[in-house]
């Protein structure tokens, strides 16, 4: 396709803003991924990330040997819709079979933020909203309400602190999330090879079925934000209409149970609008509003409801959304850089719960450590450097250390719970994440390159998502569990950058291989 128009080219060099520094930086992810791990001890009081060396021939080798095997495969099998429908029923079989193993030999419960959120829904069961009072927990963080809401709701239904019905909802959220993966991949590529090929992949994400045991609103969240994402590029391809009700509500519920998914979002508006404007196709701008606005209403409903049972005239305001960016900015030598240091809660404790003051606070902060980044530029760059290792390079997603936390709560697990939880299990647990971490980086860095040059508005909204949570999380409070949901979306990427790869001949690769080892060997 040529693209001529004035209209067109503003349209391509908007799109080119966003891909390029999203290939970019999975790029340098997969990289850093390569040469190096970030991981957690075990029996830590805090989330401390450490590095260790990587053996990056040992993952170049694994990744060319899957790339093998898959052209292997695709020549030897035809690639048809019957085989495409058996592969997706038995990542979603295995899925479901792995998620229900890891509830029952895990066996934990909730502590930390989830205890907090699970002890203020019991108490608004029965009739206490004291929550709301004083130095609480809700009044330095309201925007847990919709989480809250929904354990009430569980609670009501199923009896208080009946955390397996939770666990078992993460697993329908993590089945929901495979099956709406597959339709993003049909709907993008129309390829059976390629959609065989993500099924594949969705076994290997460790990472995501071990969190089946976190009752925090981050699984139940991405059930409800990719079926938005799926919805929003099925929109941009067919323009049918009435698709804005369910995108809209699902996107309401993933923000109500997780306002990081915020993100998503703005990523999806963002595309909506480029679309209207390339497309004229007004009706999208509507869609990008309705996304908007059905989240800040249902957030709006939930408080009048809180407030109007506490018998308060509003929900109180909260830490400022500025003290997590003044939090992401400060220096850590302890933890690490721009991970959770109480600052947030601290600062809007020790000035009285007055949002005023502690803004004008945090905005002092973010200006001395702006003014810290600029006159010294080394040291700006090495703090960012340690602050996106430290989130993005760790294969396991704080997967395991949540894990741990939450088994320290009860002292009747099985063998096999101890030795997958602290033993050498632990070890080839994170062993296979770390191989899998480096491939989807890899598919997904391929795809992302390659797309920039087709110019597909649909096909590039999943790149944006994931330059979003780069971008958003490079100012705001780090976190290795945070980056989760954009490296799940980056599994249907890495299923097409691969396939991509499989297609490069085998002499072809076996030249850059000889060059890349060379290079090592030169370098050493």
């Amino acid at each position: 396709m040529n693209y001529t128009t004035l209209k067109d080219r503003i349209i391509y060099f908007l799109t080119l803003c966003y891909m390029l520094p999203a290939g970019a930086l999975l790029a340098f992810n997969t990289i850093c991924s390569l040469s190096q791990t970030t991981y957690m001890e075990l029996y830590q009081d805090t989330e401390k990330p450490l590095y260790k060396a990587d053996l990056p021939i040992l993952l170049l080798l694994l990744a060319i040997l899957f790339i093998l095997l898959t052209k292997f495969f695709f020549h030897k099998y035809p690639a048809n819709e019957t085989i495409c429908k058996t592969w997706e029923r038995s990542s979603l079989f295995f899925a479901l079979s792995l998620c229900l193993l890891i509830i029952f030999i895990y066996r934990v419960r909730v502590a930390c933020d989830s205890e907090s959120i699970s002890d203020i829904a019991i108490a608004f069961l029965q009739g206490d909203y004291s929550g709301f009072e004083g130095d609480s927990y809700l009044a330095h963080y309201p925007h847990q309400l919709g989480m809250i809401a929904f354990l009430q709701l569980v609670y009501f239904l199923f009896g208080i602190k009946n955390f397996t019905v939770l666990q078992f909802m993460n697993a329908i959220a993590i089945c929901v999330v495979i099956y709406f993966l597959h339709r993003i991949t049909e709907e993008l590529f129309h390829n059976f090879r390629i959609q065989i090929l993500l099924s594949v992949l969705c076994m290997g994400m460790l990472p995501f079925y071990l969190y089946v045991t976190f009752i925090y609103g981050d699984i139940p969240s991405m059930g409800f934000a990719v079926p938005a994402i799926y919805l929003v590029i099925r929109y941009l391809n067919t323009k049918k209409r009435r698709l804005l009700v369910p995108a809209s509500l699902c996107m309401c519920f993933a923000i109500l149970l997780k306002s990081n998914n915020t993100v998503i979002l703005a990523a999806s508006m963002i595309i909506l609008i480029l679309f209207s404007i390339k497309e004229k196709d007004w009706f999208s701008i509507f869609f990008a509003t309705a996304l908007f606005l059905l989240p800040t209403l249902g957030s709006y409903g939930i408080q009048c409801y809180y407030a109007n049972a506490a018998g308060l005239t509003e929900i109180p305001p909260g830490i400022p959304k500025v003290a997590w960016i003044a939090m992401g900015l400060q220096e850590n030598e302890y933890i690490e850089n721009g991970w959770y240091n109480s600052y947030n809660w601290v600062v809007y404790s020790q000035y009285g719960l007055d949002t005023k003051k502690t803004t004008e606070v945090c905005l002092a902060s973010i200006k001395d450590s702006i003014h810290s980044f600029l006159s010294a530029p080394k040291s700006g760059l090495y703090f960012f450097y340690r602050k996106f290792i430290s989130q993005w390079n760790d294969p396991g997603f704080q997967s395991q250390i949540t894990n741990e936390w939450y088994s320290r709560h009860r002292d009747d697990h099985s063998s096999l719970a101890l030795y997958l939880i602290y033993g050498n299990g632990r070890l080839i647990l994170e062993w296979l994440m770390n191989v899998y971490h480096f491939l989807i980086l890899l598919g997904a860095s391929v795809y992302t390159f390659v797309q920039t040059k087709k110019r597909s508005l649909p096909a590039s909204l999943l790149a944006l998502c994931v330059f979003g949570g780069y971008f958003f999380h490079l100012f705001w409070e780090a976190g290795g569990r945070y980056g989760l949901g954009y490296f799940v979306l980056c599994v249907p990427m890495a299923a097409y950058g691969l396939w991509t790869l499989s297609l490069i001949r085998v002499a072809s690769l076996n030249h850059h291989l000889h060059l890349f080892l060379r290079h090592f060997r030169e370098k050493r």
